[in-house]
């Protein structure tokens, strides 16, 4: 009761009204057996109870509660979201935590855990075997302790340890973006991601589908328009961002106009871009910026088998996907909100000065790209020397250009 009656003042403090419908909710999400040893901890290792207590005794209505300063009652809040936070994470999730920061290949002693936990050494061998049940490899010492060894499982516990903005994990999605258009209209806030192993529905631009088995990645970023440097090159950017994330693996990869990242002349990453329109405004508020990587993925259909390839088709990559897909959702937030990528950007991307076909609805003519504008739009010539800015579009590398 102790837990629920300071989140009672908490909540009367900062949310007016009748909340009793919000406690019901937290109190059946927490579960029994993990409130006491959870709040103990928490109020143990902040100033919250004192500052809550001292709000009750010296603001006894509603009216002086408002009277509390900002710097105050910001204080409180934000330790108010610690202790929710605290409570939504498993023990499960908390050990893993512990076990995958220990340093290099470090043990745990199931002593530390618990006293940093604030658990029973019972409770940490039940989360031990917990995540061992999950897959996880986890190697037992008697008077070391715990060591967490490398793996490359893909799941919502690996990715929580890794993932710095709020998540959606899914086992199978028709399509992450689509996914994260339901999650924007149900009141989802940007930025978030939603991350899934497989795809049955997985999209490319114009409308073809993007083969999207176990052993890629697979995820789509919302972001707020107002959160971006400029909405109409959050293609270019994150095309910029992925390459980074690739390259920093030991690859060299390009860029195929406007959207497609190529490892030795073969498609590896496709990206689309969709923007949310508000009806208020009569703009994009939203962009959902989805990824697609084949990151391990050994086998492709027949008909794409050739012009299709994988980071590691063989397995053992030097990362877990889902660290993988954490530095991938980092790497395109901070790009986003950068000025100097293009250059980047050109340096990369392949098609620079080749002769290539621009694909048109119902047509298709040869011409020359020759560079790429401000506004990332690919600037071509034509056999009869007239040039063109293409802002969207499809073009592709003649048959005897593509040695790369």
């Amino acid at each position: 009761m102790m837990l629920i009656n300071t989140l009672r003042i908490c909540f009367r403090c900062f949310f007016p009204g009748n909340n009793e419908y919000s406690l019901f909710v937290l109190k059946k999400r927490s579960g029994a057996s993990i409130i006491g040893k959870r709040i103990s901890y928490v109020v143990s290792h902040s100033s919250f109870f004192c500052t809550v207590c001292r709000m009750r005794s010296s603001f006894p209505s509603s009216a002086r509660i408002a009277g509390q300063t900002a710097a105050e009652r910001m204080s409180a809040l934000t330790i108010l979201f610690q202790i929710v936070y605290s409570l939504f994470m498993s023990t499960r999730e908390e050990v893993y935590r512990l076990l995958s920061q220990a340093q290099g290949d470090a043990f745990v002693s199931g002593e530390e855990i618990a006293n940093t936990l604030n658990l029973s050494r019972a409770a940490v061998w039940k989360a031990v075997q917990s995540l061992e049940e999950e897959g996880f490899n986890i190697e037992k010492v008697k008077h070391h302790g715990y060591r967490l060894r490398q793996s490359d499982l893909f799941n919502e516990t690996e990715l929580s340890g890794c993932m710095s903005v709020p998540f959606h994990y899914l086992e199978m999605a028709d399509s992450t973006n689509n996914e994260a258009r339901r999650l924007v209209l149900e009141g989802q806030k940007a930025p978030f991601a939603v991350i899934a192993r497989q795809q049955t529905g997985g999209r490319g631009r114009r409308g073809r589908s993007f083969v999207s088995s176990d052993g890629g990645v697979y995820l789509s970023i919302v972001v707020s328009a107002h959160d971006v440097k400029s909405v109409e090159r959050i293609t270019t950017a994150a095309a910029v961002a992925t390459a980074d994330v690739i390259d920093a693996l030991g690859f060299s990869s390009q860029i195929k106009w406007v959207n497609d990242i190529y490892l030795d002349g073969k498609k590896a990453v496709g990206i689309l871009c969709e923007g949310i329109v508000s009806m208020e405004d009569n703009a994009v508020s939203q962009v959902i910026i989805g990824i697609g990587v084949n990151y391990e993925t050994k086998v492709f259909p027949e008909e794409i088998k050739d012009i299709v390839t994988s980071l590691y088709p063989e397995g053992h990559p030097p990362v877990s996907r889902s660290l993988f897909a954490s530095r991938l959702v980092n790497q395109v937030l901070k790009v986003l909100k950068e000025d100097d990528y293009l250059d980047s950007y050109r340096r990369k991307c392949f098609i620079l000065g080749q002769q290539i076909n621009v694909i048109k609805t119902d047509s298709s003519r040869v011409a020359t790209a020759l560079d790429i504008d401000n506004d990332a739009h690919l600037i071509v010539r034509y056999e009869d020397g007239s040039e063109e800015t293409l802002s969207s579009g499809e073009v592709t590398i003649r048959p005897s250009q593509k040695t790369l």
